[in-house]
């Protein structure tokens, strides 16, 4: 288990931004700025089908990436899920395949309108999962804009432990930051929202 103050390494999952291969649109910048200024580590894989993604997320869940406790996936979305290649992956789906195996981790949906779903959703994904938090957007997001809130929202986890307590100064952190971002209507559910 970390202890407090030690950095929180990502494992970034990113999908195919466009059909067209000599596109080259990837996150994998913002993680070498905050390796670069901050020494967050990371790890960063491709996965442009249904296969490769669960593949990376169950690597994600082996004891050897406990390092890793922020899962920051990287794709197009749409309502209560994401793009894996062609087809659409639901947030259900995803908690189906991480039940019970998100113990201190967070997930992170760098994706438009992800979040865009009932918080009773959000909570049943979070006591399937038994993560910390989930967090992404409910709308449409500018792709500079939501990278300059990413940036800054996955340097501020770094200062907060990943426990009960760290979630909710992660929450509290995250409403902060996102008031300067309203136009990206980010949205965080975390433990703490289990009990209210």
């Amino acid at each position: 288990m970390r202890k407090s103050g030690q950095t929180k390494s990502i494992f970034c999952i990113e999908g195919l931004w466009d059909p067209d291969l000599r596109v080259s649109s990837s996150v994998q910048p913002l993680l070498d700025l905050l390796n670069l200024n901050a020494l967050i580590s990371y790890i960063h894989m491709d996965a442009a089908t249904r296969e490769e993604f669960e593949f990376y997320v169950k690597k994600w869940t082996q004891k050897r990436y406990d390092e890793y406790p922020i899962l920051f996936i990287a794709s197009h979305g749409n309502e209560s899920g994401i793009k894996v290649g062609d087809e659409s992956y639901s947030i259900e789906a995803l908690a189906d395949l991480l039940a019970g195996k998100c113990a201190n981790r967070i997930i992170m949906f760098s994706s438009c309108s992800t979040l865009r779903i009932g918080k009773r959703v959000l909570r049943d994904f979070l006591k399937k999962t038994e993560a910390l938090a989930v967090c992404g957007y409910r709308v449409d997001v500018d792709w500079l804009r939501s990278t300059a809130f990413e940036l800054l929202l996955l340097s501020q986890m770094q200062k907060n432990e990943f426990s009960g307590r760290g979630a909710d100064a992660i929450d509290r952190a995250a409403t902060e930051i996102a008031r300067s971002f309203k136009d990206l209507d980010f949205d965080i559910v975390t433990v703490k929202d289990l009990v209210s």
